[in-house]
């Protein structure tokens, strides 16, 4: 069981995790985990305890048909824990070392296993049994025996948008990894915690990690994600509630991600504005081939009577982001540049973005490509869980955000793209994120 308390004060984030605690037996168990959704840590929020949401299935279960456990065959492979099995067994009966699965799995406790649970099954050498042929476990009704499912391949489990992506696409074959925050701002994420020159080999780093768990399908597209348009509790002389960065500063991430081969993300709070024209500012850096957009309705002053951004936390409509959409379309067709570009909308509760179902993801889609981001902080089950939530196949290009400071334990690149379960269970990834974002 994991328990998450989520409160912010203005100008300052700060995050305390409460550890999980876990009580099992020796013998492998079934049963559901309950989990809570993770949060965002906002600067200027002060948040409202979060509900706790129905215990989540082990996984969804198909027609029932017979299985049998994983055929040893002495290379690395997968196996599915069955009823009365222990760690120490599993090992032994595959000529390991109980820690050598352990280590294989970042399992922490042999003592707890789940029936149907998915265990890699390392090589002599170490060597893991490759993602793509990962099986998915689910139990049965009434049934002891796990029933195998393949999962499919990292493309495979994309949104059918992602899957249809064609070489003019931003996504095409391709993961974005994108280091977010607030140059000079080191709370709001770690662009903010070091300068430009230094970030590069770090993005460089997690980008070459990222590639290694692509596999062969997908290479990484590194971005630089600036907080552009940055939520003010003072309205400014515009009566905004925005501070923007000035173009200089921000000339410097778009020529640095250029020489690189990378791009950038320019991200707008919303701020007192309307999204149409708080996104107006950031137009004019279209005019790099490499610079795309994104909106924070976090941040929307949307409510009666409410005197600061993210207090309460703000919303926008489904019509509100097609005509954001709209607005990058017909400034990409009067200014004659390439497109798609992105459109990144945030999210990390379920009515930021009211009446989703009419998001429309295809009638710009030749300018724009429409990308909505989940940003839940915490534990691997609250995240997971809300990110399993909002994102479907029939979603459009999907993101996932990791925080390097408020994630315990940080989720690693297979675990985020859903190539391997979260480590020591069968809880993983539905649909594969597009991009991930590290704040």
């Amino acid at each position: 069981m994991e328990n998450l308390l989520r409160w912010g004060s203005v100008g300052v984030a700060l995050a305390f995790l409460l550890l999980a605690a876990t009580h099992g037996s020796l013998l492998a168990f079934a049963g559901a985990s309950a989990s809570l959704p993770a949060s965002e840590p906002p600067a200027l929020v002060e948040t409202q305890p979060l509900a706790r949401p129905s215990a989540l299935p082990l996984m969804p279960t198909p027609t029932p048909r017979a299985s049998a456990p994983l055929t040893v065959t002495g290379t690395p492979t997968y196996y599915v824990v069955l009823p009365g099995d222990t760690l120490f067994v599993i090992a032994r009966d595959h000529g390991l070392a109980l820690e050598a699965v352990m280590k294989a799995n970042g399992i922490r406790n042999p003592d707890i296993l789940h029936v149907g649970q998915v265990l890699a099954i390392p090589g002599a050498d170490g060597e893991r049994p490759n993602p793509a042929l990962l099986p998915v476990a689910t139990v049965a009704e009434g049934d002891d025996a796990p029933l195998i499912v393949p999962r499919g391949t990292i493309t495979e489990r994309m949104t059918a948008l992602a899957r249809a992506a064609d070489a003019k696409s931003p996504f095409h074959a391709k993961t974005w990894l994108t280091y977010y925050g607030r140059p000079g701002i080191p709370v709001m994420g770690i662009l903010g915690e070091h300068t430009v020159e230094e970030l590069t080999p770090l993005l460089r780093a997690e980008a070459d990690a990222y590639d290694a768990a692509n596999g062969d399908a997908l290479d990484v597209m590194p971005a630089l994600h600036l907080v552009y348009g940055m939520a003010t509790k003072a309205p400014g002389e515009d009566n905004s509630h925005l501070a923007f960065i000035d173009e200089t500063t921000v000339m410097t991430y778009i020529q640095t991600a250029e020489a690189e081969g990378w791009s950038v993300i320019l991200d707008v709070q919303i701020g007192a504005l309307s999204p149409t024209v708080a996104i107006t500012p950031a137009l004019s850096f279209l005019e790099h081939p490499n610079v795309h957009l994104a909106i924070d309705p976090e941040f929307a002053m949307v409510h009666p009577g409410q005197l600061w951004p993210g207090n309460p936390i703000g919303y926008v409509t489904a019509q509100q982001v097609n005509d954001v959409q709209a607005v990058i379309d017909g400034y990409l067709a009067e200014k004659r540049l390439p497109g798609p570009r992105l459109l990144l909308v945030h999210q990390f509760q379920s009515d930021m973005i009211v009446e989703p179902e009419k998001l429309d993801a295809k009638r710009y889609a030749g300018r724009v490509a429409l990308t909505l981001s989940v940003d839940g902080w915490g534990g691997p089950w609250g995240k997971i869980s809300k990110y399993n939530s909002f994102i479907t196949p029939d979603s459009p290009f999907a993101a996932f955000k990791l925080f390097y400071q408020w994630d315990e334990p940080l989720m690693t690149p297979d675990e985020a793209l859903g190539n391997l379960p979260h480590a020591g269970t069968d809880f993983f990834i539905d649909v594969t994120p597009n991009l991930i974002i590290y704040q």
